[in-house]
């Protein structure tokens, strides 16, 4: 149609090697008229190269939206998209994705999993396709991940309590599957509370997903008990908003009654009132990371296993301060 070989043609579309201006505008001309879109498959059979990356979430919520921002906003910027698969916090749906994505071809993939299992370790390893793990560390196996600490964060809260008078301290934590957001902030709880000689109340304690909608049901179930915590540590901030409303509709006053910290720094934590106590940690960020260390895989480029992101604790309005430091109740 436009009267000059493939070879011409194939240069142009693909900006390949220097084509004449006047050939170059015929082609490009054809392509407007016909509306033509370049085959991304067979491209990619040649370059070797699809320039699309596979994004495995475990959930679609607050902080799964800001992940996604951060990674595209790099991918984009890059010449790259994104294909998205959420799994439902299911493992094998996991490693269904990891098959679906090598079928496909992409460039690489950023895994976000509730529990790296051995089969996930070897599929990522027999695909030999750039992978960054985000919220799990893989140390062990040489894949980069990017994560916060889980840990040591909840320890802090543990702390801050205990400073604002707070023996009778209860926790909602996430699903114990979910080794990073779940078990290890559970951990830091216990391991803090032991160290700190304060006995746990298997009463005080509730498991939830990470939705306000299960934090209401877990809270429930702590208030049913005669005897109530003073402050409750939530896995996450809709946990929190979620044990919040709870406490609020039963008729208890936070921080007056019962005193609540969450986790995330959501925008509803600086919505809902009293403002929530927090822990910040920027997922966007978390986000742009591991797509800036996948692209150096991508280019084998020398890449940096272990990424540990800041974060910080917010005081806000919902602890009380009920003693001081010296044990005076206020």
């Amino acid at each position: 149609m436009a009267g000059v070989s493939v070879s011409s043609v194939s240069r142009v579309i693909n900006n390949s090697k220097p084509v004449n201006d006047h050939i170059k505008e015929k082609v490009e001309k054809v392509i407007r008229e016909t509306n033509f879109r370049p085959n991304a498959v067979a491209r990619g059979l040649i370059s070797k190269s699809t320039n699309l990356i596979g994004v495995i979430l475990p959930q679609i919520n607050y902080i799964s939206a800001e992940l996604i921002n951060g990674i595209e906003g790099v991918a984009n910027k890059n010449g790259y998209n994104i294909i998205l698969s959420n799994t439902r916090l299911n493992p094998d749906l996991e490693l269904n994705a990891l098959q679906l994505f090598k079928d496909k071809q992409v460039d690489g993939i950023i895994l976000s999993s509730i529990d790296m299992s051995e089969r996930h370790i070897q599929l990522i390893q027999d695909n030999k396709i750039p992978v960054v793990v985000v919220g799990q560390k893989t140390t062990d196996y040489a894949i980069p991940w990017v994560d916060v600490d889980n840990y040591r964060p909840i320890t802090e809260i543990v702390r801050y309590l205990m400073r604002c008078g707070h023996e009778k301290i209860g926790m909602i934590h996430g699903p114990l599957i979910d080794k990073s957001a779940g078990d290890s902030r559970y951990r830091g709880f216990i391991e803090e509370m032991e160290r700190k000689n304060l006995s746990v109340n298997p009463k005080f304690v509730g498991e939830s997903n990470f939705s306000s909608k299960d934090g209401y049901l877990a809270m429930e179930k702590i208030l049913k008990c005669e005897d109530i915590p003073t402050a409750v540590v939530c896995a996450s901030d809709t946990i929190a908003i979620g044990a919040k409303n709870c406490a609020e509709d039963l008729g208890y006053r936070i921080p007056e009654d019962i005193s609540i910290v969450g986790f995330d720094d959501i925008e509803l934590a600086t919505l809902v009132r009293p403002k929530l106590t927090t822990v910040q940690v920027c997922f966007e960020t978390m986000g742009s990371k591991a797509m800036e260390t996948l692209l150096q895989s991508i280019e084998f480029k020398p890449v940096n296993i272990e990424n540990y992101l800041d974060y910080r604790l917010i005081i806000r309005d919902s602890v009380k301060v009920v003693a001081d430091d010296l044990g005076t109740k206020i």
